[in-house]
């Protein structure tokens, strides 16, 4: 809204200026000229958009060092399941600049953790491998307590209780 006997002439923006002033001159490109306007701060260095995903993957960072010390058996657990290290250009390049600089080779690494996709069938089924694993063992535990060499007394009741959930 303009406030009465005041008049502003519009002047272009510094940012928008491809020649830069001498004073201005810099030995890399400046960042600013490729910036998207609307972007805010990124508050989750791990965030990964779900669009960016390729369709039919699933992505997950996975430790790769842990205080500069190599998490090999750790990671290699992953791997053998399917999980595969992503580089900047896998993928025609869209994560090419998004977790480290533009045009950085080999693997996309942030804070000792390496971004890793997999076919997201893959994880489906060891999400369900799991939870069967997960009942099977509340099973095996519930048939020990009342089972044949169970005392008596033992008994396992379950109750189901409404919560609130608070409205957003």
């Amino acid at each position: 809204m303009k406030k009465a006997g005041v008049e502003r002439e519009m002047r272009e923006s510094p940012i928008e200026r491809e020649p830069m002033r001498l004073e201005h001159r810099m030995k890399h490109k400046a960042n600013w000229l490729d910036m998207e306007p609307n972007d805010g701060p990124i508050t989750d260095r791990f965030h990964i958009d779900p669009d960016q995903i390729p369709e039919g993957m699933a992505a997950q960072w996975v430790t790769d060092s842990v205080y500069g010390q190599p998490q090999t058996y750790h990671r290699s657990g992953f791997e053998k399941n399917g999980w595969t290290p992503v580089h900047g250009e896998d993928f025609e390049g869209r994560f090419d600049g998004v977790f480290m600089p533009k045009g950085t080779s080999g693997e996309i690494k942030v804070e000792g953790s390496t971004l890793m996709m997999r076919p997201q069938e893959l994880s489906d089924r060891a999400k369900l491998r799991d939870a069967k694993a997960a009942q099977n063992k509340v099973t095996g535990i519930e048939s020990h307590l009342t089972g044949e060499s169970a005392i008596p007394s033992n008994r396992i009741t379950k109750t189901y209780e409404r919560i609130m959930i608070p409205e957003s």
